[in-house]
């Protein structure tokens, strides 16, 4: 892996003692990460309270942040949400992934095909981002979109892009979601060890009701990497009686068929 290191999960407070880290500049992301679909609009005193910032700290950024168009801000209620200049932020990586180009047609017959959505998706610090995804035309409630999050030790996607890290990575990154997340610490290594295991035999790992109940998840890394960074495909369909033979004999397979394609067509090596 390129960035074995792994900077960007260095804790805040190593990083506050660096030399060239700009605290003002990192503490701007923080609050454009306030923001998610759960919760769209947030003021002044609910970004002070999620990051322990001083509310006139905050203040100063979100003003900065309307200036630029990064946020735009409710006169009315004084509350903030993302703006379109966000969006421009993310846009030239969304370019550059020639994958998405070259798995589309791919992605729509096997979503055709499994009657689910199937995303693609990376590693964003401790979480899986979608950068692709299709949907069939029959919603199984998933509803995943470009630029939804997923978490990585209780879905499928998530095994499969950690199998895909490099041992220390996979150590450095498991010891920082336990610090995160500690009551799936426990459960959530003995199911990624199944799952690496099963990529392994088979090329593909599934995930039943981790992380929603209602749902399977099944998933398979790709050889190939964008600018360094592990990728991965998922299908997600109802945890509906009966699903599972269908999906280990019929989806995995079909799943892992298009996988190792597209890896051909992108010149991944074996």
């Amino acid at each position: 892996m390129t960035r074995s290191t792994l900077h960007e999960l260095q804790s805040r407070a190593a990083l506050d003692e660096h030399p060239q880290f700009a605290s003002t500049l990192a503490n701007g992301f923080d609050v454009l990460r306030c923001f998610s679909a759960a919760r769209p609009v947030l003021g002044n005193k609910d970004i002070a309270e999620s990051l322990g910032l001083s509310k006139p700290t905050v203040s100063r950024l979100t003003f900065t942040l309307v200036a630029l168009g990064y946020l735009s801000r409710d006169e009315e209620t004084r509350k903030y949400a993302i703006a379109p200049a966000v969006l421009s932020l993310g846009y030239p990586l969304l370019v550059q992934l020639t994958v998405r180009r070259l798995a589309e047609h791919g992605m729509f017959d096997l979503a055709r095909f499994a009657r689910g959505p199937v995303s693609i998706g990376m590693r964003d610090r401790l979480q899986v981002v979608y950068v692709e995804t299709v949907h069939d035309r029959d919603n199984n409630g998933a509803k995943p979109d470009i630029g939804s999050t997923r978490p990585l030790l209780r879905t499928a996607i998530g095994h499969a892009l950690l199998s895909a890290h490099a041992p220390k990575d996979r150590q450095l990154l498991l010891e920082r979601l336990a610090a995160q997340e500690p009551e799936h610490d426990d459960s959530g290594r003995l199911a990624l060890s199944a799952s690496i295991k099963a990529i392994e035999e088979r090329g593909f790992c599934t995930s039943h009701g981790a992380w929603r109940s209602d749902l399977i998840g099944v998933a398979a890394p790709l050889r190939f990497k964008a600018n360094g960074m592990p990728m991965a495909v998922n299908v997600t369909l109802p945890a509906t009686a009966g699903q599972s033979d269908w999906i280990e004999q019929e989806v995995g397979p079909r799943l892992v068929s298009f996988v190792r394609d597209l890896d051909s067509r992108l010149g991944a090596e074996a």
